[in-house]
């Protein structure tokens, strides 16, 4: 020490930064943040041990020094309780007034304040809550022209509301100092993404932490070392939270630690109660002990441990102390309702009679509808088998699980095991309710014929329900939704539908109500409501998401309706993306043949539409392995109708004859829907064969039937064949009719694909009918409609010139609308003016009209000018 610290008290090192590390990382917008904040006048920079404050106000020293700035550094922990004034004096250089041990704490403020610069900047590091006299004083004297950073690992008590009320407070918190996953990138630079993403996971950012993961592995890829230190279970990582982060911890905040570490996610009372620190101020403790604990985002007011630190925690408890924590903790959630995380630490107590006593007390099998089956198959998780065995309740838990799971006949053996049990063992009596609920579920996911008498005994116990009793009455209208749903009596499974989604909804359960929501979707779609069914279908996946994240596979079935809704609208690629996510996941898990028809039907046109028959037929061959495997002959009946449509559209009508074989005769039809679905691909086939009036006879009853039965979806496709198989019977007035009638019923709903997936022989009849009546005889929304239906090519992207009319008509009826007269128009198009006469001829005669006005008002009705070429040749903004 020379003789001028002698004078201060303090070595030099007190008053300039630490020499910076060498694998430094530039963190320019912490420190842009950091300038603009100091233009107000105080900056806290609080954080623990290891998020790199040192660092950072190092580097903004040295910017300051850069920028001209009058800044002084100040090491508050080598001041210790030393005077403030003689300290500060020295920082910024004043040496004379350093060298006054008396000197007053204003007159070194004045001198600061006199330095010819707009601002000066003091830095103070290491500032704890000894410091907390000696920096209240000179809060209090703080001109304006003066700004004081601090740096902290805890907050050191000072006085500051009056700063923050006037704005001029500004705080960097863990949250502000932790790496992001670029600059963690930049320090393991030779870490795979997969490895980065797990080291990002464990340290969430902590920059100490993530020093040492990247120095512990030294550029060498071992995946035992890179499990050690992303579980926190490394020497150096815990060396590190035990001697920087736990050591400056009181002992309150380390029990505190050790208990959130214990339980895992926990809520604050909960947490301060098995602390043994329920007095008026410790729960607010937790806040401070951010980052090591951290509030969850998803639960307000739970905590979590940090990953590492939790580890770390863990090792130095005694499995007695964890035991008696997690039998505490699921004493407390079950006395609150939360029976998943009771039953959870019941299970890591050992006391596996707790936890299957809660899963019964909570209501057993009920728990799939109100909480998820997610929640049950967890539950489960947690027990050992031969408790679950030793319970009937748990058992029928079980065989629910394995259904929901797509285990349908090992469901089904398990519940004929535990119905004998119950004849042979009076103690193992079931809940009748719970049997049958659980027996109709599997008939559902079997597809069992829904046989009047069914019906019928299901409406009869509805009957006998009392208003009350909700829960009954939820799965009752819920099974009479899918019976009447399969029998194609839409209305009645819409009218039960609705009503099974109110029950639930005074039962709070929104799996339930997630369910009943997607039923509502698909029986709007198959009644051609595609608005409803994309509403419902939404419904029930932002509900999954908020009320059962984690489930993909309800997730995945939610969006199934929503997908053929797109498609029916022409948006096949966004319909063809999501089925490619969700069927996957619904064919290996939970599903109905329903549900696998809608998917996989419209999956198939859509790679029909996108990449042709071969990739179309691949998707029948997976739809087929499912029907196999989960052994539903009415799926396997659907995909052979769906191959001799796909077939007979790619115009291999041998191949397609031969599919056409193997459909049952008549009687011989699962249900209605099938049957009316085949004849419609069987007349599609019969008119390609040239066999017109066959084609007609097999649709002309069936297009009568599905207005009467709702089925709209079907009767549409009926009545698109049939106007072909009129005009190629030389019936074209009944042609014209029947395709009115069709694009009527389609465009309430802009069911465009129908029409279009037909292919260009239908482009071509249409465009035969309309030239050969004019659009004129059309009302002008059907003619607008079925323009854009021929507009529509095969890749499903809107292109002009690809309707009604040619591209040069559209051009020339651009220019007309513009005003332009013949002369003008030939030169604009560069052709000569007879040929634009030509045009014009043309252009009236598709449209029907003999006047110009007359065509470019019907043009403009009907959307054809916003197709039209602009006079240079290219076209209009937003055309396409």
């Amino acid at each position: 020490m020379n003789s001028t610290d002698k004078r201060w008290g303090l070595a030099s090192e007190a008053f300039r930064p630490p020499r910076r590390m060498p694998d430094i990382i530039e963190r320019r917008s912490l420190i842009e943040r950091l300038r603009s904040a100091v233009e107000g006048q105080i900056v806290r920079v609080l954080a623990p041990a290891g998020y790199g404050k040192t660092e950072l106000l190092a580097a903004f020293y040295q910017t300051l020094r850069m920028d001209g700035v009058p800044v002084g550094w100040l090491d508050m922990a080598r001041l210790g309780r030393k005077p403030l004034a003689p300290a500060l004096a020295a920082a910024f250089g004043f040496a004379d007034l350093a060298a006054d041990a008396e000197i007053s704490l204003d007159t070194v403020i004045e001198a600061i304040a006199a330095i010819p610069a707009q601002r000066s900047v003091v830095l103070l590091d290491g500032v704890a809550p000894v410091h907390g006299p000696l920096l209240g004083p000179l809060l209090e004297m703080l001109p304006d022209r003066i700004s004081l950073v601090m740096a902290s690992r805890h907050d050191p008590g000072i006085p500051i509301s009056r700063f923050r009320i006037r704005g001029l407070l500004s705080d960097f918190g863990p949250a502000d100092l932790a790496f992001t996953t670029a600059e963690t990138r930049r320090l393991a630079a030779h870490w795979s993404p997969g490895d980065l993403d797990r080291l990002c996971k464990a340290t969430l950012g902590w920059p100490a932490l993530v020093r040492l993961a990247v120095l512990s592995l030294s550029g060498r890829r071992d995946e035992r070392e890179m499990e050690r230190v992303c579980s926190g279970a490394h020497p150096d990582i815990r060396s590190f939270v035990r001697e920087e982060v736990l050591a400056a911890t009181g002992p309150g905040d380390a029990t505190i630690l050790s208990v959130a570490a214990c339980l895992g996610e926990a809520p604050r009372r909960l947490i301060c109660e098995l602390a043994g620190a329920a007095d008026g101020r410790s729960p607010e403790k937790l806040d401070d002990l951010v980052p090591a604990l951290l509030p969850l985002d998803e639960r307000a007011d739970w905590f979590a441990c940090h990953p590492m630190m939790r580890a770390v925690l863990r090792i130095d408890l005694a499995a007695e102390e964890t035991r008696q924590l997690h039998s505490q903790a699921a004493a407390w959630f079950a006395g609150q309702g939360l029976i998943e995380k009771a039953v959870l630490h019941a299970g890591h107590a050992g006391d596996f009679g707790f936890a299957a006593h809660t899963i019964q007390a909570a209501g057993g099998v009920d728990l799939f509808l109100r909480a998820g089956y997610k929640v049950l198959r967890r539950l489960l998780d947690g027990l050992p088998t031969e408790v679950i065995e030793a319970s009937p309740g748990l058992r029928l838990c079980a065989a629910l699980v394995l259904a929901k799971e797509g285990r349908i006949l090992a469901a089904r053996e398990a519940m004929d095991e535990l119905k004998a049990l119950a004849r042979d063992d009076r103690q193992a009596e079931l809940p009748e309710h719970v049997v049958v609920h659980i027996d109709s579920l599997l008939d559902i996911y079997e597809d069992r014929r829904f046989e009047p008498e069914q019906i019928e005994w299901l409406e009869s116990r509805l009957r006998s329900q009392r208003l009350r009793d909700t829960w009954e009455l939820g799965w009752l209208h819920n099974h009479l939704c899918i019976a009447h749903t399969r029998q194609g009596a839409l209305r009645r499974a819409r009218l039960h539908a609705l009503k099974a989604l109110e029950c639930y909804r005074s039962e709070g359960t929104p799996y339930a109500q997630a369910f009943m929501l997607v039923h509502l979707a698909l029986v709007n779609l198959m009644g051609g409501r595609l608005a409803a069914a994309a509403h419902f279908s939404r419904q029930a996946e932002d509900l999954a998401r908020r009320t059962q994240g984690n489930d993909e596979t309800l997730l995945a079935i939610a969006r199934i309706p929503l997908a053929e809704a797109l498609y029916r609208q022409g948006h096949v690629r966004a319909a063809d993306s999501i089925l490619e996510e969700c069927l996957p996941l619904v064919a290996a898990g939970e599903g109905w043949v329903d549900l696998y028809a809608r998917g996989f039907v419209s999956w198939a046109r859509c790679r029909f539409r996108l990449k042709g028959l071969d990739e179309a037929l691949r998707i029948t061959d997976r739809a087929a392995r499912v029907a196999e495997d989960r052994r539903l002959p009415r799926l396997d009946l659907v995909v052979t109708i769906l191959r001799v449509e796909l077939l007979t559209l790619a115009g291999a009508l041998g191949a397609a004859e031969q599919a056409a074989r193997a459909l049952p005769g008549e009687g011989g039809w699962p249900t209605r829907r099938e049957m009316r679905d085949a004849q419609v691909a069987l007349a599609r086939l019969r008119l390609q064969q040239g066999e017109s009036d066959e084609a007609r006879r097999l649709l002309l009853d069936l297009v009568s039937h599905t207005q009467d039965d709702d089925d709209a979806l079907t009767g549409l496709s009926a009545r698109i064949v049939l106007a072909e198989a009129c005009h190629a019977g030389h019936d074209p007035a009944a042609g014209m009719e029947t395709l009115i009638e069709a694009a009527s019923l389609a465009l309430e709903h802009d069911l465009v694909e129908p029409f279009v997936a037909e292919g260009e022989s239908f482009r071509d009849l249409v465009r035969a009918l309309m030239r050969r009546s004019g659009l004129a005889t059309f009302p002008s929304d059907i003619a607008a409609f079925l323009n854009r239906v021929l507009a529509l090519g095969g890749g499903g992207l809107e292109r002009p010139g690809l309707g009604l009319l040619s591209e040069r008509e559209l051009g020339v009826l651009a220019l007309m609308a513009a005003g332009h007269r013949n002369k003008q128009i030939a030169r604009d198009l560069g052709i000569t003016e007879a040929t634009v006469k030509f045009h014009i001829k043309n252009l009236f005669a598709k449209l029907g009209v003999s006047r110009r006005a007359v065509a470019v008002s019907l043009a403009s009705a009907m959307g054809l000018l916003e197709q039209s070429p602009t006079p240079g040749g290219g076209h209009k903004r937003g055309e396409l």
